[in-house]
């Protein structure tokens, strides 16, 4: 019980100077002025509210109506110049690379414009974009060479899109060109994205619209070498999804130790090598048998001299 008195007590302590402080206030004041005055500074919070959604709304709705029309208008140039350059035949990467620039300038432009009906004074702006620029070319110097290599490619167009090319120890077809990467698809399918600054300064392998195919056939010595060369170049001729620019060439490579190889250089689809590469090869085993054309396999001839 003793407890309990003392906790009254010093609850007591702790709230009887607040409780005669609002006593004395309600005495001097009286109820109702205490909620007059709480009325009215809520009347001049919410005057205050009016008074700026009414300067201000109308510029804000302005300056998001302007960051709209800006993509629309963004869209509807770029849409446009694109048929443009299809018609003129620009070249696609160029032509990607020229809307894309027209797409950020237009929306930019229609960003600084809504700031400005924000009420944000736009040099200032632009001067501290500047210096984050001048300080963010230092921290993204990487990537940064990857842009400046994308823009050299685009505009020297050593390969475009479409093309076969081997370069970085890479080879495959052209399918993108972007500022920052390249992206090329290999024989088996995998695409493999390559930045642009491994490219600039290397050594690039343009083999155009088509993939090098390359055949080499060993015939005996003993075999009539004319009669598989025909039958060669007949195989190839019929064959529709080989180019017929640049022509295939065909020929005796090499006098190997067992045989005689013939060797065809060709060019096709890269989609198509798989299976044109498979179908020759099938052909020429076919059409040597029924000829009697001999493919040999490696043999050495080995004399034992006796001493005796």
């Amino acid at each position: 019980m003793s407890k309990l008195k003392k906790i009254l007590f010093m609850a007591a302590a702790v709230f009887s100077p607040a409780i005669a402080f609002a006593q004395e206030y309600t005495t001097q004041s009286g109820p109702q002025d205490l909620f007059a005055a709480e009325i009215s500074t809520a009347k001049k919070i919410i005057d205050m509210m009016a008074e700026f959604g009414v300067k201000y709304s109308f510029q804000a709705l302005g300056g998001i109506l302007v960051v709209i029309l800006g993509m629309f208008l963004a869209k509807f140039v770029c849409k446009m110049l694109g048929n443009v350059f299809e018609k003129k035949k620009i070249d696609v990467t160029v032509a990607k690379f020229m809307l894309s620039i027209i797409k950020i300038i237009i929306i930019a432009l229609a960003m600084l414009i809504a700031l400005g009906k924000f009420g944000i004074t736009i040099a200032p702006f632009i001067a501290g974009i500047s210096v984050i620029g001048f300080g963010a070319t230092f921290a993204l110097q990487g990537p940064l060479s990857n842009y400046a290599a994308g823009i050299t490619l685009i505009f020297t167009k050593p390969f475009k899109v479409g093309d076969i090319v081997e370069v970085s120890s890479v080879m495959g077809e052209v399918t993108d060109m972007t500022l920052a990467r390249t992206e090329l698809k290999t024989l088996d399918g995998t695409v493999i994205f390559v930045p642009n600054k491994s490219i600039i300064g290397e050594v690039i392998h343009n083999f155009s619209h088509y993939k090098k195919l390359d055949l080499t056939i060993g015939v005996s010595y003993g075999s009539d070498v004319n009669k598989a060369i025909e039958i060669v170049e007949g195989i190839i001729a019929d064959e529709a999804r080989i180019a017929k620019e640049p022509m295939p060439k065909i020929g005796i490579s090499e006098f190997a130790d067992s045989s005689i190889n013939i060797y065809s250089r060709l060019w096709c689809d890269q989609v198509d090598y798989w299976d044109v590469l498979f179908l020759i090869n099938k052909n020429i085993f076919g059409e040597f048998r029924k000829n009697d054309i001999e493919i040999p396999f490696p043999q050495r001839d080995v004399h034992i001299k006796d001493k005796a």
